[in-house]
């Protein structure tokens, strides 16, 4: 077979494969179009395999953090001579439709990266803080990311959560990229995550303790790890450790060890912002409304920019029934960031409670335009449907 352009449009007869997770549509969507499209999909990478497609739902990585067992074989054939070219998953859209069905330029929020990755939004708020990923957009305090950041965020998640180590993953990033171009992107985001080390506690007994409960043996007596965060019980010394001890306790569903380490931090260091939205979630879950509504003022008070504070202080104004309250919140939260889909939808949900239908539909069809593919979005669907227009 001779080689092809991957920009050609006549694809009969060529061998494609895949690899990794494809963002756009299944495999077996992938396979159907790739067929009827006139080429060959086959599931092993051979030596008639002409592309090999890396799919955009995170970075072609086993599940020992590993290069998939596919890009290893097409590295070997290309050592060897063979005509294999490797693409993105975008490469693969444009043949097959002609234009690119993935949306990269889609946004996603907070909120949305923890309920898409079932993590806590204090996990979330913790990788932005150690440079683990990066929003592309701020907007007071609400972060929005990209579809690169949310796939980095979702091997972060899967890996670390399997006990893959960093070094790992990022030898075999560093492998990949040098022998195929990519986006190096995960790689400066995790090598934060390498050169930080493993997050270990210091015990009462001056151990060092993995979060796992692990004990880590200090054979040459050096320094603590910077990244070192006490327990509740080891008594931390400034605010920051108090906020950080919080955060670990709400990871690890210890919300009232939270609540107390937030206003430690409170006390020791005057409010800030991101402890008092932290706070008042904390307080929200465990149904102390009314405290946690002063902690969202408060935290609007400190930043009037702050949008991701008008928008649960207009939550928790709705389930007190102070509707008026909650819908002027929504408002402002989206005066600052029209695109918020959270807000665009508490609002409409709040809208039609009182009664004012018209407006609410115009809100819920504006988060179906930004939030198409959620848990919500069904419901959201089935409001638009039952309402009259």
């Amino acid at each position: 077979m001779g080689q092809a352009s991957t920009n050609s449009p006549d694809w009969t007869g060529l061998q494609i494969a895949i690899t990794g997770r494809l963002a756009s549509m299944t495999r077996e969507q992938a396979r159907e179009r790739i067929e009827a499209a006139g080429a060959i999909y086959s599931e092993p990478v051979t030596p008639e395999t002409h592309l090999l497609v890396v799919g955009r739902g995170g970075p072609p990585l086993d599940e020992e953090g590993q290069l998939t067992a596919k890009l290893r074989r097409a590295r070997e054939l290309a050592s060897e001579g063979g005509e294999i070219h490797i693409e993105g998953e975008e490469v693969l859209i444009a043949m097959l439709t002609g234009d690119h069905e993935l949306d990269l330029d889609r946004l996603y929020t907070t909120d949305q990266l923890g309920r898409i990755l079932a993590i806590p939004r204090s996990t979330v708020r913790s990788w932005i803080r150690h440079g683990l990923i990066q929003p592309v957009r701020v907007s007071g305090n609400l972060h929005f990311f990209d579809f690169a950041e949310l796939a980095t965020a979702r091997t972060l998640a899967q890996l670390t959560g399997d006990g893959v180590t960093p070094a790992r993953i990022r030898r075999s990033l560093e492998e990949l990229e040098s022998w195929s171009p990519t986006d190096s992107r995960a790689l400066s985001q995790l090598e934060v995550l390498e050169e930080s080390g493993p997050l270990l506690l210091r015990t009462e007994e001056g151990q060092w303790i993995e979060t796992s409960g692990q004990l880590r043996l200090d054979f040459d007596g050096t320094a603590a790890p910077a990244r070192a965060v006490p327990r509740l019980h080891l008594v931390p010394d400034s605010g920051e450790d108090w906020f950080e001890s919080g955060v670990q306790a709400e990871d690890e569903g210890r919300i009232d060890d939270a609540i107390d380490a937030y206003r430690e931090a409170l006390a020791r260091s005057g409010p800030t912002v991101e402890v008092c939205l932290n706070l008042g979630n904390a307080l929200y879950s465990t149904g102390q409304r009314r405290e946690a509504a002063d902690c969202y003022s408060q935290a609007a008070e400190l930043a009037p920019d702050c949008v991701e504070a008008w928008n649960n202080l207009g939550i928790v104004l709705g389930e007190m029934n102070r509707l008026d309250e909650a819908v002027r919140a929504y408002r402002r939260a989206l005066a600052m960031a029209p695109d918020y889909s959270d807000a665009h939808f508490n609002l409409a949900e709040t809208l039609a409670v009182r009664g004012e239908l018209g407006e609410a539909r115009r809100h819920w069809a504006r988060y179906l335009e930004l939030d198409p593919t959620s848990l919500w979005a069904e419901r959201v669907r089935e409001r638009l449907r039952r309402s009259p227009s």
